[in-house]
């Protein structure tokens, strides 16, 4: 406006500390990172956005409702629907089936599959890129099978992975990482599918389930007389001689986000979908997460996948900020994301950050993709929530992408201005 105020009374100058209340220091501080902000938005691809929010109010925004690829940053709303539509008490248990007669087992025993995404041997852990934080020990489902008294199996192990949907991939999926970096899929997999001994996955994870079982129990001193097979159904009669429930859920959702564990985002979006109309289907999952995300008000999405490893998907910066803020969601990511230079995808980037140890958040890397979403606690109510999509050629090579993760995580360290002085830009 053009209302001038004389200030020639003032002896203090107007920039004195003893004038300024808490609340200019307040608003210079949002000036000062929306500016930061704004230099980082300058450097992104045209098809990329980014968005940051403190609390319920947008410190900077831009393209933020333009709909891009994600990623693994997918994840995010598949850790959202799971944590929401699924009760908090779920566990997945792996159940072992025969006819028991004194220390022998006649005939077949069935591995029955729940649904487990973490089963896993000892040796194939020490093979992961990302070891799996919540294994669930197939060595230790073995164990309960010996401590029950059997000593030899008189058939084969059979698997049995009729509790969700036999379909071992996505549509949607790329050759490329078809069986690489995600499937084949099934209510009973060990390893991700992998037989420790065998380069190549078995086309069904089943099959591939019972040979380890075999293995760990021969190893253990059982004699299992057949070899390993698939598509049982557990014969009347037979009763329950041992079983082994995951981790929580909520440990589960942390694994898939630590570490970015494709298969498991895949299991639990078929776990939603058994939840939803009885079918462990990706469809009948995808359309559970839809229909709770229509719910909490988006529309502005496509959902292809759990995982992200669709090229199909679409997600904004504003949906990934504004899940990231429901409070009741809260839990899941603090104890879910990975942490900058210290665990999971996040372990080799921004160790020498000021965010380092401090800021979490998921990854997300596809060719020609790149994406960066989660949080900056701050020591008040501010923790910055921020999301950072990147479509665009060679972004995923680090050379493009780490210079804006840098300076993204450089800006967020600031704020907020500890002092007038740092406010002010003033050295003292």
């Amino acid at each position: 406006g053009n209302d001038v105020v004389s200030i020639a009374g003032l002896n203090t100058p107007v920039l004195s500390s003893r004038r300024v209340a808490q609340n200019i220091v307040d608003e210079i501080s949002r000036d000062a990172l929306a500016n930061d902000l704004s230099n980082v938005a300058s450097k992104i691809p045209s098809k990329a956005c980014l968005k940051v929010a403190r609390g319920n109010s947008v410190a900077y925004e831009k393209r933020a409702d333009l709909l891009l690829i994600p990623g693994s940053n997918q994840k995010i709303v598949t850790a959202a629907a799971a944590a929401t539509l699924l009760p908090p008490s779920t566990v997945f248990t792996t159940r072992v089936f025969g006819k028991v007669d004194g220390s022998k087992v006649a005939g077949n025993i069935t591995l029955v599959g729940g649904g487990d995404p973490l089963l896993t041997t000892s040796d194939y852990a020490q093979m992961e890129k990302f070891p799996t934080l919540q294994r669930t020990s197939l060595e230790a489902l073995a164990q309960r099978v010996f401590d029950a008294g059997i000593r030899t199996v008189e058939g084969s192990v059979v698997g049995n992975d009729d509790a969700l949907s036999q379909s071992r991939y996505v549509d949607s999926w790329g050759s490329g990482v078809r069986g690489i970096e995600g499937g084949p899929l099934g209510a009973l997999m060990v390893n991700d599918g992998v037989v420790v001994s065998n380069p190549i996955k078995p086309d069904d994870p089943s099959l591939a389930a019972a040979t380890e079982f075999t293995r760990v129990l021969r190893k253990l001193g059982v004699a299992v007389t057949g070899e390993a097979s698939s598509k049982g159904a557990v014969p009347n009669g037979d009763s329950e001689i041992a079983s082994i429930a995951s981790a929580p859920l909520v440990d589960v959702i942390a694994e898939m986000l630590t570490n970015s564990d494709n298969n498991t985002a895949e299991i639990l979006i078929r776990h939603i979908g058994f939840a939803h109309n009885g079918k462990g289907t990706t469809e009948s999952g995808l359309e559970a997460t839809s229909q709770l995300l229509n719910k909490w008000g988006f529309t502005n999405y496509v959902l292809k996948d759990g995982s992200g490893l669709s090229r199909d998907n679409r997600l904004t910066c504003s949906l990934l900020v504004s899940l990231l803020s429901r409070p009741e969601l809260s839990a899941v990511f603090d104890h879910g994301l990975a942490t900058a230079g210290t665990t999971g995808t996040l372990s080799d980037t921004f160790n020498k950050s000021p965010v380092a140890g401090k800021l979490r958040a998921k990854t997300g890397t596809l060719l020609n993709v790149k994406s960066l979403s989660g949080f900056l606690p701050q020591k008040d109510e501010s923790t910055l929530i921020f999301a950072l999509i990147l479509n665009g050629t060679a972004i995923a090579d680090q050379g493009n992408y780490r210079p804006l993760w840098e300076a993204l995580g450089l800006s967020l360290s600031r704020y907020p201005a500890r002092s007038l002085t740092a406010a002010f830009g003033v050295l003292p």
